[in-house]
């Protein structure tokens, strides 16, 4: 009995001598609702109140379980039952995230001070997501390209320049980068800046249109932490080849998916949404099951850069709108469990309407300025890819977090609220509790304003029998 208590004795002292530390590559920012902790090799995302990232920041490998328990409870003024209750919480959370290893002394990883945010406001202390166009560079000519691409710039960045970037971002503990273009594949020192951003632990993904992918790059891709590779068809067989202006592209493109998959990368396939691929679209999801993609998405045609001089032939009117929500909304149901299909461009909601909501007011953004952020190719920053009309500075030569909080553009897109929307948002019956406005971008380019209504809601159409 006496052997048995000691032994009892000694395994709490164990638990209690137990320090958890953080893995390096857990990536933990402070934001205005306590902190963000990022998992980019399983891409989780979790989010602590000002406790649990109290909790979160002190998994340094030095602080014992019990350590924490008493650095809660002399910031916050916690009982002890709540205490220790709280960080076996956020432990348990950690482990989930598989954010944390139980070990001797590490060094603490924390965010920068001079990027906490000053004040609790509408925006997170920098972008989760950031989309850059390393070049506008493209071995095709597609009549949508928002960036208008086909020769290189002369202003865009070189590679020390580009790696200079990486780090500005990396400072700012930006999660996910995804690198678009023109072709980012044509850069020539793209595997030199694909190394880089390996070493700072951002979350990379890569978007081409397929065309070409030389088995010396792809031999590469094997050693970096590419974690995704999008590739656009905007149609099948010569309807692609038509709309991207060279033959061949199709089968490249598919090809180019059959190998990054043979090599264990994740991919996926993009669609451009346009009056002339409209009914075509079930095929082309049906096409990325069949190449064995991980997911699937469409966004709808925004005339922007390129797309402004082909807008009257490619636009969707909101009949063609609710068309490619059905067909998405369908085909997630179809693939379900197999390869994901994203609604976030559609007004799915609307398929089967809820009943109205109550409140009579509330924001009205999109991710544009409020989690994502756009750089060009020579490092300047928009609110995003659509939004060139408004430059916020360039990410080398201004601090991020002067583009990011003191940006007047982004402060209004943050701040606007539904008595301030422009149509029929200001009235509608299902915003802010069901629906937040959608594109921003669209209702810029289709009226002028930042405040305008998305043209592409449905709202008011018959929904046809399912």
């Amino acid at each position: 009995m006496k052997n048995h208590n000691l032994g009892n004795k000694k395994a709490q002292t164990a638990l209690k001598s137990e320090a958890p530390l953080l893995f390096p590559f857990i990536s933990l920012r402070r934001e205005p609702f306590g902190a963000l902790l990022f998992n980019p090799y399983l891409s989780i995302e979790k989010e602590f109140d000002e406790t649990g990232a109290l909790i979160a920041e002190s998994c340094d490998g030095a602080h014992t379980k019990e350590e924490l328990a008493d650095a809660c409870q002399a910031c916050f003024g916690m009982d002890r039952e709540s205490t220790v209750r709280k960080v076996e919480e956020v432990l348990t959370e950690l482990r989930v995230a598989c954010a944390i290893e139980f070990t001797g002394k590490g060094k603490p990883k924390r965010p920068p001070p001079s990027l906490y945010p000053a004040e609790s406001n509408a925006a997170l202390s920098a972008p989760k997501s950031v989309i850059w166009d390393v070049t506008y560079a493209c071995n095709l000519s597609c009549p949508h390209c928002l960036t208008a691409s086909g020769a290189r710039t002369v202003n865009e960045l070189n590679t020390q320049d580009a790696c200079r970037l990486v780090d500005k971002l990396s400072e700012a503990q930006v999660l996910y980068l995804s690198l678009a273009g023109g072709e980012p594949l044509l850069r020539k020192d793209i595997l030199h800046i694909l190394a880089h951003i390996a070493e700072t632990g951002i979350r990379v993904d890569i978007a081409t249109n397929g065309y070409a992918l030389p088995s010396t790059l792809l031999r590469e891709f094997r050693e970096l932490p590419i974690f995704h590779v999008q590739v656009s068809l905007d149609g099948i067989g010569r309807e692609h080849d038509a709309f991207r202006g060279r033959r061949g592209s199709f089968s490249r493109a598919c090809n180019t998916l059959k190998r990054l998959k043979d090599e264990g990368l994740s991919t996926s396939v993009s669609t451009t949404a346009t009056a002339r691929n409209i009914g075509h679209l079930e095929e082309i999801v049906d096409l990325a099951a069949e190449l064995g993609c991980d997911a699937y998405k469409a966004i709808p045609f925004i005339p922007a850069g390129r797309g402004k001089s082909s807008a009257a032939a490619l636009r969707l009117d909101r009949q063609s709108s609710l068309r490619m929500c059905k067909v998405l909304t369908e085909a997630s149901s179809r693939y379900r469990g197999r390869m994901s299909v994203e609604m976030e461009s559609t007004y799915a909601f609307l398929l089967d309407p809820p009943a109205p909501s109550t409140d009579q007011n509330g924001r009205m953004i999109c991710s544009a300025g409020y989690d994502t952020l756009s750089v060009g190719a020579d490092g300047t920053a928009y609110p995003c890819p659509f939004l060139h009309d408004f430059p916020l500075g360039n990410i080398l030569h201004d601090p991020m977090d002067r583009i990011w909080h003191q940006s007047s553009v982004l402060a209004r897109m943050r701040l606007l609220d539904k008595t301030a929307m422009s149509g029929p948002c200001g009235t509608c019956e299902y915003a802010p509790a069901y629906c937040r406005g959608g594109c921003r971008a669209s209702a810029y380019l289709d009226c002028g304003s930042l405040n305008g209504s998305d043209p592409l809601c449905f709202k008011g159409l018959t929904i046809p029998n399912r």
